[in-house]
């Protein structure tokens, strides 16, 4: 696998089993975007007017926080994971702490018990460390089970110590496609595949032959 700089791309990730078009230009992987299929769940910005929201992930530089929706908003200003943040214009200030937030995502697959969602075209992992150690004890599950790729989900998730861990989670809907687009950076290629980096979490997306 061939390592490469850092950079933001776009990447139009396909849940498993499906075929997935990517092709490089000037570091970036360019694709056809997803239209309609999710545009109704994701809320056109607001203009000038004041966000609020919780601060639930660091992304290179940049913060990702939740508004009280759980739609995930990408803000340049320098917080800790779980300050309560307002944005009017391009002025970020911290107004308090939070030690909940909700997220409204696009599950796109699970790795172990961390879940890898999609909410307004950026990608998040929400650990579940409570679930691994209740999983050694607990007996198998009947009758239910976690939402699929391709299902739009609503998240709880506790913060402590700059860190999520997911609480709970409810499908609200799904996408009725087998592709999205999201932004990230791509953290190594290699033939056939691409891996992105996500909050330090390793996503591989498969592609298809040339």
């Amino acid at each position: 696998m061939e390592p490469l700089a850092r950079k933001p791309v776009l990447a139009r990730a396909r849940y498993p089993k499906q075929k997935e078009s990517v092709s490089m230009k000037k570091g970036f992987v360019s694709v056809l975007a997803l239209a309609a299929a999710t545009a109704a769940f994701w809320p056109a910005a607001g203009g000038a007017s004041t966000f609020k929201g919780i601060v639930v992930a660091k992304q290179h530089g940049a913060l990702l926080v939740a508004s009280p929706a759980g739609v995930l908003r990408v803000v340049h200003a320098r917080a800790a994971v779980g300050s309560r943040l307002s944005l009017t214009g391009s002025a970020a200030a911290v107004v308090g702490r939070a030690s909940h937030a909700t997220i409204r995502g696009i599950v796109v697959r699970r790795i172990g018990t961390t879940l890898i969602l999609s909410s307004n075209h950026h990608l998040i992992a929400i650990p579940n460390r409570v679930g691994r150690r209740l999983a050694v004890d607990a007996p198998p599950a009947t009758g239910t089970t976690a939402p699929t790729p391709g299902a739009v989900v609503s998240t709880d998730v506790s913060i402590q110590n700059g860190q999520l861990e997911e609480d709970d989670e409810n499908e609200v809907g799904q996408v009725n496609s087998s592709s999205i687009t999201v932004q990230a950076t791509i953290k190594a290629i290699a033939a056939g595949s691409v891996t992105l980096d996500v909050q330090g979490q390793s996503v591989t997306v498969s592609l298809p032959p040339a």
